[in-house]
């Protein structure tokens, strides 16, 4: 009976805590800086959020290790409700990319929800001699090591060495610090292949700087329904970027619920699918258990390319 007290004198802090929450402003860690596809994404949210729960949320920008100095944050926080994570794809790959990362990618966080995901286009120049994937594939093989892809993050590079290895062609890394300068090789030529987002390669596409193979879902995108697969060229691949809120671990359920409650409202208002159809976003909205069955699932898959490819970032 003592011990059975000692339990509910524990709990009731914690319930009181979570009936009230929140009473002051969210702060929402996001992994990259101020002005890419991924804050615009996670302001969105955030602004939503703030009118959903009544208290602010705010995004703070912790660029740095594709996400793992954000992630660190986030795990290392109070489990209140007041820190959560606007995580995306690299999250769930770090986990094995990265040597040394500083928090468990599974235990040391609790899913709140999946928010969306978008394609990556797969690119080449408008000057190189393919009219589709299938092409790309037969001349990369036909000069082995002597073309060049660019890599702009955890996601894109293990989503194209994946690519590489199903298609069995052999391609060099140039790694990039972000998409504008890896996009500026690529029209110029200086490589041969880049994945990237399609909110941010399609205007380039449409330009005629670049030229677009295949989009990396399971499906066509609404945003660009004439770009093929990667599928429909005769290989069984899906790479997507997602994105989903996060919390730290021991963060109480009320909360979660509370959270997950108003996050896939926002999902379903038809502004918000409005302000994510130009980066080609996709909702996703789940429950915190599927989430969490959701990242398992990405970080064994993303295990067993780095394993099977030798990538490595360290």
């Amino acid at each position: 009976m003592k011990s059975f007290g000692v339990l509910v004198a524990l709990l009731i802090p914690a319930l009181g805590a979570a009936q009230n929450y929140p009473a002051k402003p969210v702060r929402m860690v996001v992994g990259f800086v101020a002005g890419g596809p991924t804050d615009a994404l996670a302001r969105i949210v955030a602004a939503r959020l703030s009118g959903a729960l009544g208290e602010q949320v705010f995004v703070e920008n912790r660029g740095g290790a594709d996400g793992v100095i954000a992630g660190d944050a986030v795990a290392k926080a109070a489990p209140d409700g007041y820190t959560i994570y606007f995580a995306s794809a690299g999250h769930a790959i770090n986990a094995s990319l990265y040597k040394r990362v500083p928090y468990r990618t599974l235990e040391d966080f609790e899913p709140i929800a999946a928010i969306g995901e978008s394609p990556n286009i797969v690119a080449v120049p408008a000057s190189l001699p393919v009219k589709d994937l299938k092409e790309f594939i037969a001349l990369a093989r036909a000069k082995p090591g002597a073309l060049n892809y660019g890599a702009t993050s955890s996601p894109t590079f293990l989503a194209t060495e994946l690519f590489t290895s199903m298609a069995g062609v052999k391609i060099v890394r140039i790694p990039f610090k972000g998409a504008a300068p890896a996009m500026a090789a690529l029209m110029a030529g200086d490589v041969q292949l880049v994945l990237s987002g399609i909110g941010t390669m399609l205007p380039q596409v449409k330009s005629g700087r670049l030229k677009a193979l295949a989009v990396t879902s399971a499906r066509r995108s609404a945003l660009a329904p004439e770009i093929p697969t990667v599928a429909e060229s005769g290989l069984d691949y899906v790479a997507t970027t997602w994105y989903g809120l996060l919390a730290p671990a021991k963060t109480p359920r009320p909360i979660i619920d509370r959270l997950n409650k108003e996050s896939r409202a926002l999902l379903d208002d038809p502004k918000v699918k409005e302000q994510l159809a130009p980066q080609g976003v996709v909702a996703m909205p789940s429950t915190p258990e599927e989430f969490g069955k959701f990242i398992r699932a990405e970080v064994a898959k993303w295990a067993k390319v780095v394993q099977d490819t030798g990538a490595t970032v360290d």
